[in-house]
C-alpha cells in the first residue's frame, strides 16, 4: 500500500461529519508524526470542512504539528520544575509535562524523563510485591518491564520508583519508607489493584435497585460540588438537564486538565480506572443521560490506554448499557471552559460561547449536557455505597467530601495528596507533603487562575470560602511551594504569560487585556515600573474580570490581585529596580 493510499484509508474510516475531524487529525499524526497540507486538504474534502477551516483548527491546538519534526525535545518550564532546579527558558520549552513530583521533567521523542534525566533501579521482585507503574515512574525508571504486580502511583511521586510488600499499606524506595496519611476515599484503591484487572461494580448495580431519581436526589443530599474549580453544586447541574425535555442527553466528562500543575485526573485513570467508569455510569443513569462522551487530555497517553481497557471490560461484564465514546483533545487551557469543550467535539475551534443557554440547557448537539470533571464523579460510588450523611462527615459544612492535591515545589514529598476539605494550608504542606525543603517565601494555590499567598496565612482553610476571604482560589486543587530563592514577583509574571499564550483571542478584554498586563509585569519585573503602571493595571484587573467571555480572562486577574494584596514590600522594592530574592535582573 503506497502512503497516499494508507493516507485515504485512514481518513475514509471515519464518518462524514464535522465533528469527526479532531479525531481524525489525530489519527494522521500518530501516523506521520505530523499533519502534511495534503493530508489536511483531504480530510477537508472528507469531512466536507473547507481547507482554511481544517488549517485554522488544527493550527489552533498546540500539541498538532504542521511542519515535520526532527528530533524533539522539550523542557519543562513550570513554577514547580523551576523550583526544583529546572530552568526558565529553554529552546523548546512545555508549561507543564505533568509528572511534577518527578522535577525537573522533559520529553524527548514524546517520552516523558524526569529528575533532570537521572534514571532509578528497579530492583528484582517476586509476583506479590506492588510497583508502581504510572507516568511518574517511568519517567525516571523502567517499570513497564519490571516485576512484580503493576499499579498506579499512589501519590507518593518523590518516591518513584516505589514498591509495597505489604499490598499498599507502606511504600518504599531506597532508603525511604513512607505510609499514606490519613483516611484515603478517592485513591483507596489506587496503587492497591491491577489497573487492567476487571472490578466490581457493586455501586453501579446499587444505583440501578435505586431508580434514576432517588440516585440525583442522593447527590443533591450529599452537597457534592464539582471538583474542576468553579464548586458548582453537582446535584443542580443534574437538575436542570433532568428537567429539560430532549430525545437525548449528554454526559460529557472533562478528562482534559491541561491546567500547569495538575494531575489528580490522571492518577485516577491510571491507578483505578474502573472507579472512574464506575462513577460515570452512575452520573449517566442519574442524569437520564443518553449518551456519554469522555474527553482525554491528547498527551495524557496512558490514562487514555487504562481507561480504553476498563471501558471494553466493562462492555463485556454488561455494565455499558449506551453509547459510550472517547475522544482525545490537543491542548489548549481553554478547554476547561464547557462551550470551548463542546465546541472542540463538534470540530471548530475550542472558543467559548456567550451562555445563555447553558450547556445543561443546550450543549453537545444542541441537547441537554451535564459536564462533570474525573475527580467529581468519583466521588459517586461512595456516595450511592455509603450514603449522604456519611460522606457529608467530613470536609466543610458548605464543601463536604476530600480533594485531591498536586502538591508540588518545595517540600520533600511531592506528588497527589487526599485531604478533607478545610485542612489548613501548612498541614497539607508539612503532614502531607513531609514539610519544605527550605525557608518558603509563598504558595501558589489554584493553578494560573489561582493565587499567591504569603506564609504568614499558612493556617488558612483549604477550601473555597475560606480560601477567597484572603484573596485566594481553590481552583482544581494545585499547591507549589516556592522557597525564598523564589522571587513572587517573576512567579506571578509566568503565571500572566501563560494566561496570555492560552488565550484563545476570540474576545478583545482577554485577547488584548492579558498582553497588555504581560507589558506591565515586565516593567515591574525589571525596575520600569512607575504609579502609572500600577494604575493601569488595576484598572485591567477589572476590565478583564468583568469583560472576558470566559473563565480565563475573567480569572487572570486573581494571581495579580493577590501578588499586590499580600507582597507589597516585594512589589516596591522591584519599584526601587530590586529584587529580594535575587532573581530578575
Amino acid at each position: 500500500m503506497t502512503a497516499t493510499e494508507d493516507l485515504e484509508q485512514r481518513i475514509q474510516s471515519f464518518p462524514r461529519q464535522r465533528t469527526y475531524l479532531l479525531p481524525a487529525l489525530h489519527e494522521v499524526q500518530e501516523a506521520y508524526g505530523w499533519l502534511p497540507p495534503d493530508a489536511l486538504e483531504a480530510l477537508g474534502l472528507h469531512l466536507r470542512v473547507p481547507k482554511s477551516e481544517v488549517f485554522g483548527i488544527a493550527s489552533s491546538f498546540p500539541d498538532f504539528l504542521l511542519s515535520a519534526p526532527t528530533r524533539t525535545e522539550r523542557t519543562c518550564t513550570g513554577a514547580s520544575c523551576r523550583v526544583l532546579g529546572g530552568p526558565s527558558h529553554a529552546e523548546a520549552t512545555a508549561d507543564c509535562l505533568f509528572v511534577c513530583g518527578v522535577g525537573p521533567a522533559s520529553e524527548v521523542d514524546g517520552r516523558l524523563v524526569g529528575r533532570g534525566g537521572l534514571k532509578s533501579e528497579v530492583p528484582t521482585v517476586t509476583s506479590g510485591t506492588l510497583v508502581q507503574d504510572g507516568s511518574c515512574s517511568r519517567a525516571v525508571a523502567d517499570t513497564a518491564r519490571a516485576g512484580g504486580t503493576h499499579v498506579g502511583c499512589a501519590g507518593n511521586c518523590w518516591q518513584a520508583p516505589a514498591l509495597s510488600h505489604d499490598g499498599g499499606s507502606t511504600w518504599t524506595s531506597q532508603n525511604t519508607a513512607w505510609t499514606p496519611p490519613g483516611e484515603r476515599w478517592l485513591l483507596h484503591d489506587v496503587g492497591r489493584i491491577d489497573p487492567y484487572a476487571p472490578k466490581l461494580y457493586a455501586a453501579f448495580e446499587k444505583a440501578l435497585s435505586m431508580g434514576t431519581d432517588r440516585v440525583w436526589e442522593l447527590v443533591r443530599e450529599s452537597g457534592l460540588r464539582g471538583r474542576g474549580g468553579a464548586y458548582f453544586p453537582v446535584g443542580a447541574k443534574w437538575e436542570t438537564a433532568r428537567n429539560t425535555a430532549a430525545d437525548k442527553k449528554f454526559l460529557l466528562v472533562n478528562a482534559e486538565e491541561g491546567e500547569p500543575g495538575i494531575y489528580k485526573d490522571r492518577h485516577l485513570l491510571e491507578g483505578d480506572p474502573h472507579r472512574v467508569v464506575e462513577g460515570i455510569l452512575i452520573a449517566a443513569f442519574g442524569i437520564g443521560a443518553t449518551n456519554v462522551v469522555i474527553f482525554v487530555n491528547g498527551e495524557a497517553r496512558l490514562s487514555h490506554e487504562r481507561l480504553l481497557v476498563a471501558i471494553e471490560a466493562a462492555r463485556r461484564a454488561g455494565n455499558v448499557y449506551l453509547p459510550l465514546e472517547v475522544r482525545q483533545g490537543a491542548g489548549g487551557y481553554v478547554l476547561g471552559e464547557e462551550t470551548a469543550l463542546i465546541n472542540a467535539i463538534h470540530g471548530l475551534r475550542a472558543e467559548p460561547l456567550a451562555r445563555p443557554p447553558f450547556p445543561a440547557v443546550s450543549g453537545l448537539q444542541s441537547s441537554p449536557t451535564v459536564i462533570n470533571n474525573v475527580e467529581s464523579l468519583t466521588n459517586l460510588p461512595d456516595i450511592i455505597l455509603n450514603g449522604a450523611d456519611w460522606f457529608r462527615s467530613v470536609g466543610t459544612q458548605s464543601t463536604p467530601g476530600t480533594k485531591l492535591v498536586s502538591l508540588a515545589g518545595g517540600v520533600r514529598q511531592p506528588g497527589l495528596h487526599e485531604v478533607p476539605l478545610g485542612t489548613s494550608l501548612g498541614t497539607i504542606l508539612d503532614a502531607y507533603g513531609g514539610g519544605a525543603t527550605a525557608d518558603l517565601s509563598a504558595v501558589l494555590v489554584g493553578g494560573p487562575s489561582g493565587s499567591i499567598l504569603p506564609t504568614s496565612l499558612l493556617e488558612t482553610p483549604f477550601d473555597v470560602q475560606a480560601l477567597q476571604s484572603v484573596g485566594g482560589i481553590l481552583g482544581a486543587g494545585g499547591i507549589v511551594a516556592l522557597t525564598t530563592q523564589q522571587c513572587p514577583v517573576a512567579a506571578v509574571r509566568e503565571l500572566v504569560a501563560y494566561n496570555s499564550r492560552e488565550s484563545c483571542g476570540k474576545c478583545t478584554p482577554c485577547r488584548e487585556g492579558t498582553v497588555r498586563m504581560l507589558n506591565l509585569f515586565e516593567d515591574i519585573q525589571h525596575g520600569r515600573s512607575s504609579n502609572e503602571t500600577f494604575s493601569t493595571l488595576e484598572d485591567l484587573n477589572d476590565i478583564l474580570a468583568f469583560g472576558s467571555l470566559c473563565g480565563l480572562g475573567q480569572m487572570a486577574p486573581n494571581p495579580v490581585r493577590a501578588l499586590l494584596r499580600h507582597f507589597g514590600p516585594e512589589v516596591e522594592a522591584h519599584k526601587n529596580g530590586r529584587c529580594p530574592a535575587g532573581v530578575c535582573a
